[in-house]
């Protein structure tokens, strides 16, 4: 039986909110009149959160973002070796900023290439994509380190990386600004009042610890898609193939139709498109709103059709609304929706899949992880 398995953060709107689920949306709806629907506990504040994605149970994958990038870059560094996100960023006059605009991928290249003059005996920097890329500490260690979104405005110097192994890192940054400014490239920048790119900063540190290998575990392989570099490191580790991230490039530009192609062409699929939550968090409802309704049509619909007329199943999920945690994981902050079409197993739903159905006590719930596993597995649902 093939099965596919989308979920999507933030397709829910929170309370005051919009919601964007009662537009006309044909497959969507056809789905809910015919499928399974069931509510989603609240995901528990997690570490690794992404891990539900998978299948897996909270708190049974614990690993920061450093060692989410580096595996998701493709490289396993020596065992007892700290990993870290390293982020691109803009530094003049003692301050830090985003640039407002992405480097080429030639202008990538050549940051890069300065930046491994950087490396020392226990300091690798590796080549990522645009903002985002690795260092690698062959060391182990407490370190205190400061997100990006806490840097912004803020004299750096206060900010440092502080703990074992700070004397490294603080040289890493210092040198990363005086190398990378010296660039034609930066002074270019400079002169037209542009922000350079000219600074590296690590942040979300933390050790590879073991993640269960899902492909021996279920004794099949699952190709996963989505733009996030959290589940593609998390799923190179738990023995799946993540699929290139492009495809959903950045927002609006996701290529709905073609994921559907190649999920139709696997036996098993889990797909996450977390560009919803991205467009919430930046308050554009116009955008959201033309977002979903691409979504059910160019996705949603060439999977309905296919179910009912192949041996496939479709499991839609929609996590409650979420809030940033301390600790760098999630948390919901209501419950979430799933929906479940097998073909052949005709249910008549009376329940819309929207806000209106998150307090009806009469719909089932289940744990998000539980869904995934039960989709997968070919288990039925309880």
């Amino acid at each position: 039986m093939r099965r596919t398995v989308l979920i999507v953060p933030g397709l829910l709107s929170g309370t005051g909110s919009d919601s964007f689920l009662r537009q006309k949306l044909p497959a969507l709806s056809a789905l809910a009149e015919l499928g399974d629907i069931r509510r989603v506990t609240p995901v528990p504040e997690s570490v690794t959160p992404e891990a539900m994605f998978l299948g897996l149970g909270p708190n049974s994958v614990g690993l920061q973002q450093g060692p989410l990038t580096v595996s998701a870059l493709g490289f396993d560094p020596p065992e007892r070796s700290t990993h870290f996100h390293l982020s691109l960023m803009s530094y003049a006059d003692g301050i830090a900023s985003t640039p407002s605009a992405l480097p080429t991928s030639d202008e990538v290249d050549l940051l890069l290439k300065e930046s491994k003059r950087l490396d020392t005996k226990l300091l690798t920097v590796l080549k990522g994509e645009v903002f985002d890329h690795a260092l690698v500490w062959e060391s182990l260690g407490d370190l205190e380190t400061t997100h990006p979104s806490g840097l912004l405005g803020q004299n750096i110097g206060k900010l440092l990386p502080n703990g074992d192994g700070d004397v490294g890192l603080r040289r890493l940054i210092d040198d990363s600004i005086n190398l990378l400014s010296s660039l034609d490239l930066n002074e270019r920048r400079f002169d037209q009042g542009l922000p350079p790119f000219n600074l590296l900063w690590p942040w979300g540190q933390g050790i590879r610890t073991p993640v269960p290998n899902l492909a021996l575990r279920r004794g099949e392989p699952a190709a996963v898609e989505s733009g996030s570099m959290r589940v593609a490191g998390l799923t190179r580790l738990a023995g799946y193939r993540h699929i290139d991230r492009h495809l959903f490039g950045r927002g609006l530009q996701t290529k709905f139709r073609k994921v559907a192609e190649r999920a139709l062409n696997r036996d098993l699929t889990i797909v996450v498109v977390d560009a919803p939550m991205e467009l919430r968090a930046k308050d554009k409802p116009e955008e959201l709103e033309w977002f979903v309704r691409e979504m059910d049509r160019e996705l949603l619909q060439p999977l309905l059709d296919d179910c009912l007329n192949e041996r496939d199943r479709v499991c839609l999920i929609a996590p409650g609304p979420v809030v940033p945690s301390e600790s760098q994981g999630m948390a919901a902050s209501a419950v979430g929706l799933s929906l479940s079409l097998e073909h052949g197993v005709i249910g008549n739903n009376v329940y819309p899949f929207d806000e209106r159905s998150l307090d009806e006590r009469k719909i089932p719930v289940q744990d998000l992880w539980a869904l995934v596993d039960a989709a997968i597995t070919n288990s039925d649902q309880p």
